[in-house]
């Protein structure tokens, strides 16, 4: 299996002073290194309006990429997409992937919403619906496909047009078609879309329709009849993640949920915090209670309802779950703030969770092939 984390160091935008940026980034470096010295794929995220460096992470994964292990993958989770001119976007994320040789992780979706859209010059309600993100991934596709010689290619969204006369450079590294993307699915139709499309998804979402094993059979189904490449198939079967939003690890479970608790709590003020001055907001995931808005639940921290928490057999036990229904990837959110006095709680469980928890499944081949009864049933 392979195994990711987060690097978030976004709410302290709360204290809103020029002097914590160096601070804050220095951090996030200190995190960012650490994770991959431990064995975890560092990943990034993407944020406007709330912290020194999220705006612009592929020039911060530039910078830790020479720092880490040649073995680790940069991920990114996720680039906002309708917040680039897609060419633009194409260049800078096949640039990384030619520096990397090939070794990065584009998780791609909408964004937040809140000040972020109207920032960047986006009409709200079109961010809102998707339709910015899937409009701009349509014509990414279009432009990795484009050869120098091809018919001029035209392109025109609410928000950015162009014309296309020669090929974009640099291509993604080993003459690929594009580099590894990841699409959010938290609908159905999206998990099949993206197997559709020759792209690993994210599986097993908080916010999915589906249960887990469900939107595994769509999307293993999905790509079987797809009949892509073996290439195509290894890397959507490597790359399907599971994404948990908040995990803690400690020596005893009662204690793990003792941190969890502490974690959460300082997060949910810096959250709160930011709330108060600069108005409501949400996250593309969350969980909703009965009568809850998206921006309530995200308010009230429902993104880390799910709390993965124990010593770390058990912890384990639930990574083996993933396994044995053939997820290869796992992305973790270690709950702790590395700016705040929570530091030491995420801390001490990406140590605990590398030491314990890792070694256990390094051995587990990851699943290559798409089995038996997904292709009978494509049939």
């Amino acid at each position: 299996m392979d195994f990711s984390t987060m690097v978030l160091t976004m709410y302290v935008a709360v204290q809103d002073h020029p002097a914590e940026d160096e601070r804050v980034i220095n951090i996030a470096v200190e995190q960012a290194l650490l994770a991959a010295e431990l064995g975890y794929n560092p990943w990034f995220t993407e944020h406007h309006f709330r912290g020194p460096w999220h705006s612009s992470p592929i020039q911060f994964a530039s910078y830790i990429a020479p720092q880490i292990p040649k073995d680790r993958y940069l991920g990114f989770g996720v680039l906002s997409v309708p917040y680039y001119n897609p060419v633009r976007l194409i260049e800078s994320m096949n640039q990384l992937d030619q520096l990397t040789q090939g070794r990065t992780l584009y998780g791609m979706g909408s964004g937040f919403a809140g000040i972020e859209p109207q920032g960047l010059g986006l009409d709200a309600a079109y961010h809102a619906t998707g339709k910015a993100a899937e409009d701009n991934l349509e014509i990414m596709e279009k432009l990795w496909d484009f050869k120098t010689g091809d018919p001029e290619y035209q392109f025109e969204t609410p928000t950015y047009k162009g014309e296309i006369k020669r090929r974009l450079t640099p291509a993604p590294y080993g003459n690929r078609r594009h580099p590894t993307l990841i699409r959010t699915a938290s609908r159905d139709s999206s998990v099949i879309t993206a197997a559709k499309k020759g792209w690993p998804a994210f599986l097993g979402t908080f916010s999915a329709e589906s249960p887990l094993e469900d939107q595994i059979r769509m999307y293993r189904t999905a790509l079987a009849a797809a009949n892509h490449s073996r290439e195509i198939v290894e890397e959507c079967l490597r790359w399907c993640t599971c994404d948990w939003l908040a995990v803690v690890v400690a020596d005893t479970d009662e204690e793990a949920n003792a941190k969890a608790a502490e974690a959460r709590a300082e997060h949910l003020a810096m959250r709160d915090g930011y709330i108060a001055k600069h108005g409501p907001m949400h996250g593309p995931v969350v969980k909703k209670k009965a009568g809850q808005t998206t921006q309530g639940a995200y308010a009230a921290g429902g993104d880390m309802d799910n709390l993965i928490a124990g010593n770390p057999d058990t912890v384990a036990k639930k990574v083996a779950e993933l396994s044995a229904h053939g997820i290869n990837h796992l992305l973790c959110r270690f709950l702790g703030e590395w700016p705040g006095k929570t530091k030491y709680i995420s801390e001490n469980s990406m140590r605990l969770f590398a030491k314990h928890i890792i070694p256990r499944f390094k051995d587990v081949p990851p699943l290559r092939e798409i089995p038996g009864e997904y292709l009978e049933a494509a049939e």
